[in-house]
């Protein structure tokens, strides 16, 4: 669990890195806000706690909230890109099921291209501008979405520093190879000896499961993809189920110990973390009063 813990000590130095074009920011003073997106995902469904996190991150740090989803957006793509880079290169190691293939086949065009337009329009954020502008929308529906557009692009503003995309692809592998070893640990503890590779390998697979928003805390797609990657190494399906299902509770435990814990810290109250239903920002970015 320590081991699971630090590897979001290393998410939060990479959400620094993607930060940093709007704030710059020390990994102990933003650590709990990225908790706090976590934690809110294993309380509410459809990944609601995303929205949390660029809630309360851009109000406490008085910067565009929709600035700051863009961020989380950015990391979820960076995740999926490493996933599918380590899954077609241990796919070389590992007899893999073809359907299995064809699903980060399709991930990786569709999230691919997402990337790639996100990484255009940080680079053409007028041309984007003009298409929106050709949007039959009524006039007050298209001035609030060119200026939640405006906002979100200051988000994707990393893309203009190549030293900071290669910070956030590495620091993106060092959180998956920190959390796979955990994962190695915690097979162990239940007599599953497994490579870190095939480790890396199932949290891969369990991270593509969960891409689609389901119920809160992935309960029942985590355990079903668990299952599918521990069986492809020949791990029987009572003892993968009370592996996985055992490793998702002790998950979830500690996001709620490390969530409660920054809830005390930060001053905030529940309430506050619920107030989630609007991300759009006030012209000078500070805390809307609704």
């Amino acid at each position: 669990m320590i081991v699971f813990v630090f590897s979001y000590v290393v998410r939060t130095i990479r959400w620094n890195f993607l930060l940093l074009p709007l704030k710059k920011l020390t990994p102990m003073r933003s650590f709990y806000f990225l908790i706090f997106g976590f934690f809110m995902n294993n309380i509410l469904p459809l990944r609601l706690g995303e929205f949390v996190r660029a809630k309360v991150a851009g109000e406490r740090f008085q910067i565009s909230r929709s600035g700051v989803f863009a961020t989380v957006v950015v990391e979820r793509l960076m995740d999926i890109i490493v996933f599918v880079i380590c899954f077609f290169l241990i796919a070389f190691f590992v007899n893999i099921p073809v359907w299995l293939k064809n699903s980060f086949l399709l991930c990786t065009i569709i999230f691919g291209s997402m990337l790639i337009v996100l990484f255009l329009m940080s680079k053409s954020e007028s041309k984007f501008l003009k298409i929106i502008s050709k949007l039959h929308f009524p006039a007050k529906i298209s001035d609030i979405v060119k200026s939640l557009f405006i906002k979100f692009a200051t988000g994707l503003k990393f893309f203009q520093n190549t030293k900071l995309i290669i910070y956030v692809f590495i620091t993106s592998l060092l959180v998956w190879l920190v959390e796979a070893y955990s994962y190695q640990l915690f097979f162990a503890a239940f007599g599953i000896e497994v490579s870190l590779m095939q480790s890396i390998f199932v949290i891969i697979v369990i991270g593509i499961g969960v891409i689609i928003p389901t119920a809160p805390g992935f309960i029942g797609a985590i355990e079903f993809m668990g299952i599918v990657a521990l069986g492809i190494f020949g791990i029987e399906k009572s003892t993968a189920f009370a592996c996985i299902a055992s490793l998702h509770f002790c998950d979830m435990m500690v996001m709620y110990l490390l969530g409660i814990i920054g809830i005390i810290k930060e001053k905030l109250s529940f309430s506050d973390l619920f107030k989630f239903a609007t991300i759009e920002d006030n012209n000078n970015g500070e805390k809307d009063e609704k």
